[in-house]
């Protein structure tokens, strides 16, 4: 029975001994896990610092400083200018300078011609005009073409040289580059354009009218304008055009041209550029009607004083008075028609003519009637009829020699 109770006991406590021994290991194990836990804890942090220390490129963030801020302005600035430096140069230089003059081709394209002044001297006209030319150093991998500022790339800087006061643009100053480098650049131009006339031959006159552009600052060695050929449909534009109808009452034009001659307005100046000229002829139906037939019906009606009895005398020398008087008026109207001129118009020399033969035919009429009331009724009769046939045929003369520039003006 001891033997038994002993083995028992040895089995119950092995058995108990077999029991506690998990709870000690679990323990063990716990502690090893929290050890290990700090470990990996300890290694994250010293990599996260590792990883944000200046050694891997990423330090910490300072507070900002005066220093700093100036720094950062100087790199600013060297910055900007080093690029305004690289546009000044692309802006400058002339493209492919160093092959010879750039060829720049161009068409022009009067859209319209609003007015005509002679006395101030220039006309009122709406201007297209177009420019192409090759900058190989705007190659571009991008075929869809790009609008680029026109200060932003080198171009001709073209003017119009004859404008009167500020003549301003209807379109941006931009240009389309293609990806092979072609710039095109579009402007239109409306405003008053300066034309000095000679005007020998008003009404009857013809003149040559020209719209002047030029390349500022380059000469006619450095820049070669060519004429551009424009295809739409059936219509072939080749250096410039002009619209089939325009705003212009009064003149009727009768050519155009384009050219490229250098512009030399002074020796030794001898600028590229560029011209539209046209050819305009005054309609003279206006003057005839208007100017010519009252100018007429006045000389005339000086005439018939001469028709009127010699003892009359009042109603003679008062036709012949009021005959001067209209055509003194008269002349005040011609005269806001032209400017001041140094020299006589063909309308002058007949204003003038006319104006003449009614002051003769007052004369005439003083010395018929003085001539009646000292008894010399024979002589004055005889000059009465004299003057019946002589005046109209002078001033017949007078008119048909006003009259011969309708022929040499077509």
């Amino acid at each position: 029975m001891r033997l038994i109770h002993r083995s028992f006991v040895t089995d119950s406590s092995s058995a108990g001994e077999s029991r506690r021994v998990p709870r000690h290991r679990a323990r063990a194990m716990n502690m090893k896990s929290e050890l290990l836990l700090l470990r990996l804890v300890s290694i994250v942090t010293i990599l996260l610092g590792l990883w944000t220390s200046p050694a891997f490129g990423f330090p910490e963030e300072e507070p900002t400083t005066q220093e700093a801020v100036e720094k950062a302005a100087e790199k600013a600035a060297e910055k900007a200018a080093e690029e305004k430096a690289a546009k000044a140069e692309m802006t400058s230089k002339r493209p492919a300078e160093w092959f010879g003059p750039t060829k720049v081709k161009f068409i022009i394209f009067v859209v319209d011609i609003d007015n005509i002044d002679a006395a101030e001297q220039n006309f009122s006209a709406n201007v297209y005009l177009g420019l192409r030319w090759q900058d190989y150093r705007l190659v571009a991998r991008d075929t869809t073409p790009r609008q680029i500022p026109l200060e932003d790339v080198w171009n001709p800087r073209i003017l119009l040289v004859n404008q009167v006061g500020l003549m301003p643009k209807s379109l941006p100053e931009m240009v389309q580059v293609d990806a092979d480098g072609m710039v095109t650049y579009h402007q239109r131009y409306t405003g008053k354009l300066s034309q000095p006339l000679k005007l020998s031959d008003f009404p009857m006159d013809t003149h040559s009218f020209t719209i002047q552009f030029v390349a500022v600052g380059y000469t006619a060695d450095e820049l070669e304008f060519s004429a551009h050929t424009l295809r739409r449909k059936d219509l072939v534009i080749t250096g410039g055009s002009i619209a089939t109808e325009l705003s212009l009452p009064d003149w009727k034009v009768i050519g155009y041209a384009t050219s490229t001659s250098p512009y030399n307005p002074i020796e030794g100046l001898n600028s590229a550029g560029l011209a539209f000229t046209f050819e305009a002829r005054r309609y003279v139906a206006y003057y005839l009607w208007q100017v010519v037939l009252p100018l007429v019906v006045v000389v005339v009606m000086s005439w018939t004083a001469f028709w009127v009895d010699t003892e009359n005398v009042g109603v003679r020398v008062g036709v012949a008075t009021s005959s001067i008087l209209t055509l003194i008026a008269h002349r005040f109207v011609l005269a806001s028609l032209l400017p001041r001129l140094p020299y006589m118009t063909r309308m002058d020399y007949f204003t003038v003519g006319s104006t003449l033969l009614v002051l003769f035919a007052l004369i005439t009429v003083l010395w018929t009637s003085v001539l009646w009331k000292d008894g010399i009724k024979h002589r004055s009769r005889t000059i009465d009829r004299w003057a019946r046939m002589g005046f109209p045929l002078v001033f017949l003369l007078l008119l048909g020699w006003f009259l011969s520039g309708l022929w040499s003006a077509t």
